[in-house]
Parts: C-alpha cells; structure tokens; sequence
C-alpha cells in the first residue's frame, strides 16, 4: 500500500491513501493520449485496457485484494476516458465545421453561445475581430442545404450585437471557417463580419445569471479602478472591466487565481451555509440542500471554466458524503473528481487551468496539515495555516507555472499570505453584493464600498508586489524545465535528515547565486549604455538612456509585456519622452507595457494621432500628446531630438507619413526612422535636412523590408545598424536585399531575431566595442 507518511485531510494522524490517485493519474494520461492519436487507435487501447481489467478481476484470488483492486481500477478509467475522448474526436473530426474549415469556406451557420463574449486582448483597430465567442454550431451550409453539425466553434467576431449574448442563445451568422490545428475538440475558428442574425432569447436561468452578473459590474461602475473591474473577477470571474496592469501585477505576484473563481471561492461559500445550518440546528438534508443549491448557483453565475467545473463535482462529491454520513478524506474526493470530469468533458485534460487547480488543491491536501502542526509552533497557528496554504499551492504548481511563463517566482508564497486574510471576507460580502443588485440595484452600490474595502488592500499587495526588483528567476520554459523543477521540489519534500538539509542548502545556493548574477555588474544591462534595440519579435521598440531609471522609448511594438520586459531589465521607471512614428499595431500597440508603473510625461506622433486608440489612451493616463512638425527640437538629458519627417504637405500611406527623428547624444546619433519606405526616404534625401541624415547608428526601416532606396541608406552612413524584426516573421523581413546593402554601408549590422536585445554603448568610435547583444530569449 502506497501512503503518505504525514497525516490526513483532516489532520487526525491517520496515514492518507494515496491509491485512488493512480486512478484518476491513469485517466488523465489516457485522455492525453486519446487527444494525440487517431479515434481508432484511443477505442483498442480502450478495449484492450478493459479486457485486461476484466480478466485480472477474475483470476485474482482474493480478488477483493486493495492491490488487484487498485490495478483493475485504473485500468477501467483508463479504458473508459480513452474511449469516451475517441468518441468526441471522431464526431469533431467528421463534422460539417470541420469540412468547411478544411476549405477555408465561407459559409453560413446556426450556433449555440456556450461562454460570454471576451473581448479580444489589444487595441481595437479596424478589421480586427472584437470579440471571442465559444460556441457550437447546429448546422452548417455546405453545397445546396445545412448539414447537422453538432461541433465546438470559437467564433471571432466584429460588430454589434455580440456584446451581450448569453450562453445558451442561438444566432445565425456568415463566416469563413479556418483550421484550428493544436486542438482536436475544436472544429474550426470562424471569423465573421457584421452582428449576429436571429438571436433567440436566453433561457430563464441564463437570464438569471447575466442579470446577477450585470447587476454586479453596475454596481461597481461607482468605484475607482481597479476596484470596479477587480471585484467583479474575484467574484463571479468576469474580468470584462480589469484593467491590463492589474492582471499584469496578479500575474507577477501568483496571484492570477484570485482572478478565476475556482475552489477556493465556493469553498468559502459552502462553508458558509453549513455554518448557518450548523448554527440554526437544521437537520443534515436542510445542509445538503444548502450546499448543492450554492453549487448550482456558483456554476451558472460563474460559468463552467476548469477551476468551475473541479471544484463543482468536488464539492459534489463532499455533500453526497455528508449525507451517506461517511466522510471521505480530501485526495479520494479529488481523484473521484478527476476522473469524473475527464469522463465529461476529456478536453479539460490539455487545460493549463484545470492541472493548477488540481495540482494546488492536491498539494494543500497533502502538505497543509503537517506543515501547519510543525509552524504552529512557532508563530500564532492562524498564521501558521495562511503561510502553510500559500507554500503548498505554490509548490504544487510551481512546475507547471514555468512552463507557462518561464520564471519562478518567490514573491507568489507573501503576496498570497498577505491577501489571504481578505479573500474569505471579499467574498462573502462581494457575493452578497451580487445577490443585492438582482433585486435591489441602489442598496447595492452603496453596500459595495463594503468589499472594495478589502479588494483596495488585495490590489495594493498585488502592484507591491508586481514592483519588488528580481521578484521572479528565470526558469527552462518547457517540459524539461517543468519536469526538473518537479523532481527537486520532490527530493526536498521527500528526503528526511541530513539529505533534506543537503538539498535544501543546495536549492538555496543556486537560487542565491542566480539572484546575485543578476545583480552584480557586468550583466545585462552592460555598463555606458546609451541606446537599446528591444526584441519585441515582429515589431519596434528603441530606449535611449537619459539617466538612471530613465529613458526615451521610441515605438512600442506591439505586445504590451515584452516591452515592458525590456524597460523592466533596463530598470526604466519614468519615460520623459514617448515617440511615436506612425500608428500600425507593431509599433505602438505595446504602449500600455510603457505606461505600466512608469510615469510618462511626454508622448510626440504625427498629426492626427490624438484620434487613435492608443492617441486616447495617452490622453486618459494624462500623457501630454504633442504632434511632430519638421524642425521641431526638443532636448531631454543629453538627447538632442529633431523632427525630420513627415511633411505636412505630404499625403501618402501610413508608412511612409512615419515620423523620422535624428537624436544625437554625448556618443552617438541615431536615425529613428518607423517604417518610412522609398517615396518619403527619396523626398527625405532631396529635403533640406539631407546633411542629417548621416549617423553613427540606424534604425532600419520598416524592419528591413525590400521596400527600400539605396541611395537613403548609403546616406545614413551608419557605424552601426539595426534590425528590428521577428524570428521566422511571415514578411521575409528583412529582405536580403536589403541587408546586402546595410552590409556594405554599415560596419556593423545587428538584428533582434538573432541578436536579441541589442545595446550600443556611450563611447561609441572611441574603443574596439561598440555594441553588446543580449541573445533571443529563450522563453520565446
């Protein structure tokens, strides 16, 4: 018999049974497995699985024997879960969504909403799908009539109409159905222009939880952000209304699951209704109802996501032992959960949100109640417990966490300890808050200052957090890192003695001596850095050194993290200056990474950008936003900028009416010149500031492009130039063209995809070095 050599669920000393997580390990597996290979192949492991359970049942002796039994066990689940995923693959595969996806057709089809509308990550801009629709189609019209098509869809969509439809409404609509490829449960990706057709009306408990849900956000449209949008995430997991730093500072400190309600809020709330049944003496029925009913609710409010649904057949699976009257131990409930929801829905086994909130609630059960023994100690026990629970869920998924992010965080275990104390209370007032607004719209924006209390203080941990310097070490952001950083955490808990202090000093010395490599000179950034290149892949981003903390940033390219990434290893905190060449998403749609915990006071753009989706974000973070003008100067630290392009006269495309800025500085100057292409680079060498066109560094145009004028770049005359491009980018950039001619002007040419982030140094012409490469990340 495998046991746990700790205590059980509850504590009492007893040795917890660890066999039913073979099991529902087995079931996960399978369902892996059944999602890789062809149906025929998941349906004879299926069968061959059961066939063998079958006949070892009935040639043991006993063949009640906890062994035989465990064996025969996880041989049914398996066989069952790999039959029962066949079976949805095979009726995704042979579906009519599917067909057309595999034409790339456009074509007309009936659906049902499964999930809220989300709106798409990024700035809104034309043509751009707004909106991401779960849903399942009914029928597809392919050739003369519909076809039946019973068959998951994610539906990108653009238009009104789509913003409030509900789970459970049907609409018609036209789209083109593309391949989705990674996802065998999902028919195809169906991008659609234009509102939704035939809207049916929603169902009455659908109705019910939209209402709760509305009621909630406008209840909350009185406070201040980020209370307004947080409290609806921590409560009913709609994050409609959550600001970008926000989620960026949960996610920093581990904090991300407070954002998608799971087990630990229906935990809470069951808790406490049989704590008021308890308190009232109502019979055991009158708890068991209590608690399925809240369950109920919590999935339909809530909606049914991973951490939903584990935490909805748990709990189930709890009040069905409290009415037979055997209390189960925590890991039976969890292993019977498991390979339940695998049983209904297998696709939740490729889920990263599922595996966490397994994991974690595993790792509480099995590590909480020793540890909170041992440390009670010495400190109060209530504390003994928040830092025992923090520890173990952070343990648990540790693993799995570096491979999504590819860091390793030690800020996660305090920030989840100080926030603890007002989750429970957040909760169960911010619920309460939600049931007032169904019925009572007034009473409950004056209740929620209540909740908001306690969601200021969980906000507040979180940005301080988010700040600590080296609050995360980098980590191997694949399966080999995951499974490495497994077997450690594994041999720290498991050893006992001597060779647990062994381990622990070792861990220890590694993590000291990773932390101290980043902080001692000589990393990155390398020392008199005067201009950094970022590799924010297939875009641009420049920061100029003004002084320490302290930067021009020029473009923003277009993810908002690996911007800020780059400005948080270069230390910036306040951005004196913002340039902005021209508005394409690659070079300005990062700009929310810019303005996160840093003060920007500045932001220069061609005329008309004020107009723009990222123009107006400027404005409402209190960014002044000034136009470029040619001849226009501005001088900040030891930058001397001036506007060489565009020229109000000028009418062409968006690229070529980017701004082209010359900075010249102690060392360098560089040529900032966004994606200006051969008809503004010609009117540029036939301008009267044609003599400034020659720097000490260039930043290429428009990635390198083949769109390019010799004679420009030989103009730049540069010492050294650089490429701001994506690995592998689908435009050939740069273009090699282009860089045969940079490799003839320049006696140095860089490139972010190889390079990675690349700096230039201060001294530049006056040494033998002239610039330092970071190289690629590797978590990329």
């Amino acid at each position: 018999m495998v046991t746990w050599l700790g205590t059980d669920a509850h504590g009492l000393g007893r040795p917890t049974d660890l066999r039913l997580l073979v099991p529902a390990a087995a079931a996960w597996l399978a369902a892996l497995g059944a999602l890789a290979a062809p149906p025929p192949a998941a349906w004879v492991f299926g069968g061959a699985a059961g066939c063998a359970a079958v006949v070892l049942f009935a040639v043991s002796r006993p063949p009640s024997e906890a062994p035989v039994l465990t064996v025969v066990a996880t041989l049914v689940c398996a066989a069952t879960v790999a039959a029962v995923t066949g079976v949805h693959v095979h009726r995704v595969a042979g579906s009519a969504a599917t067909e057309a996806a595999r034409h790339g057709r456009e074509v007309q089809f009936a659906a049902v909403a499964v999930g809220d509308p989300a709106a798409r990550a990024g700035t809104p801009r034309p043509g751009r799908a707004e909106w991401v629709v779960r849903s399942r189609t009914t029928w597809v019209r392919l050739g003369a009539g519909p076809r039946s098509s019973r068959a998951p869809v994610v539906v990108l969509a653009s238009g009104e109409g789509w913003e409030g439809l509900l789970p459970g409404q049907a609409f018609r609509a036209r789209g083109v159905f593309l391949e989705v490829g990674d996802d065998p449960l999902t028919a195809a990706l169906v991008l659609v222009r234009g509102p939704p057709e035939e809207v049916s009306d929603p169902g009455r408990s659908q109705a019910f939880a939209g209402q709760v849900r509305e009621g909630l956000r406008n209840a909350s449209s009185g406070l201040p952000q980020p209370e307004r949008g947080l409290l609806p995430a921590l409560i009913v997991g709609d994050a409609s209304l959550l600001p970008h730093d926000t989620a960026e500072d949960f996610r920093a400190t581990g904090m991300t699951h407070l954002l998608t309600v799971s087990g630990a809020n229906l935990a809470i709330l069951t808790g406490f209704v049989l704590a008021a049944a308890r308190l009232l003496r109502a019979p055991p029925w009158c708890a068991v109802v209590g608690g399925a009913v809240m369950i109920w609710v919590f999935v339909l409010v809530c909606r049914p996501e991973p951490s939903v649904v584990r935490a909805a057949f748990m709990g189930s699976v709890g009040l069905l032992a409290l009415a037979t009257g055997r209390a189960q131990a925590g890991l039976g409930a969890l292993s019977a959960t498991v390979v339940g929801v695998l049983f209904v829905s297998p696709g939740l086994a490729a889920s990263f949100g599922f595996a966490l909130s397994v994991l974690a609630t595993a790792g509480i059960l099995l590590l909480v109640p020793a540890w909170t023994r041992a440390w009670s100690e010495h400190m109060p026990p209530p504390v003994a417990e928040a830092f025992a629970v923090a520890v173990a869920a952070h343990v648990a998924v540790a693993p799995v966490l570096v491979m999504l992010s590819g860091e390793l965080s030690w800020v996660a275990v305090p920030a989840n300890v100080l926030a603890a104390p007002l989750v429970a209370a957040v909760t169960v007032t911010g619920s309460a808050v939600a049931a007032l607004a169904a019925v009572w719209p007034g009473a409950a924006s004056a209740a929620v200052h209540l909740p908001a209390l306690g969601v200021s203080w969980i906000a507040a941990v979180a940005g301080v957090g988010a700040r600590v310097p080296y609050g995360a070490l980098s980590w191997r952001p694949d399966v080999v890192g995951g499974v490495f950083l497994a077997v450690v955490l594994a041999a720290l808990l498991l050893s006992r003695g001597r060779l647990r202090a062994m381990v622990a000093a070792v861990m220890a010395t590694v993590l000291v001596l990773a932390l101290a490599a980043r902080c001692v000179p000589g990393g990155w950034p390398p020392s008199g850095w005067a201009l950094v290149a970022c590799d924010v892949g297939q875009g641009t981003a420049f920061v100029l050194s003004v002084a320490p903390g302290s930067a021009v940033v020029a473009d923003t390219g277009e993810h908002p993290d690996l911007v800020d990434g780059c400005l948080d290893r270069l230390g910036v905190r306040e951005v004196p200056l913002l340039l902005l060449s021209h508005d394409h998403a690659d070079h300005v749609d990062g700009t929310p990474g810019v303005l996160r915990h840093r003060r920007v006071h500045t932001a220069m753009a061609p005329p008309g950008f004020g107009g723009t989706p990222v123009g107006r974000l400027l404005t409402g973070s209190g960014v002044e936003l000034a136009e470029a003008e040619p001849g226009r100067a501005l001088r900040v630290g030891p930058w001397l900028f001036r506007v060489l392009w565009p020229d109000p006269g000028f009418s062409g495309s968006l690229n070529d009416t980017s701004m082209v800025v010359r900075a010249d500085g102690t060392g360098p100057s560089v040529l900032l010149t966004g994606d200006v292409e051969e008809v503004a680079q010609r009117r540029l060498l036939a301008g009267p500031d044609a003599d400034l066109l020659a720097v000490t560094v260039l930043a290429t145009p428009h990635h390198g492009a083949g769109t390019q004028d010799p004679a420009f770049l030989e103009a730049t005359d540069p010492v050294v130039s650089v490429t701001s491009v994506g690995a592998d980018n689908r435009y050939g950039h740069p273009a090699p063209f282009t860089w045969g001619v940079l490799e003839r002007v320049a006696e140095v040419n860089l490139r972010t995809d190889r390079d990675g982030d690349v700096a230039v140094l201060d001294g530049i012409g006056s040494g033998p070095e002239i610039a330092v490469v970071r190289g690629p990340d590797p978590a990329r």
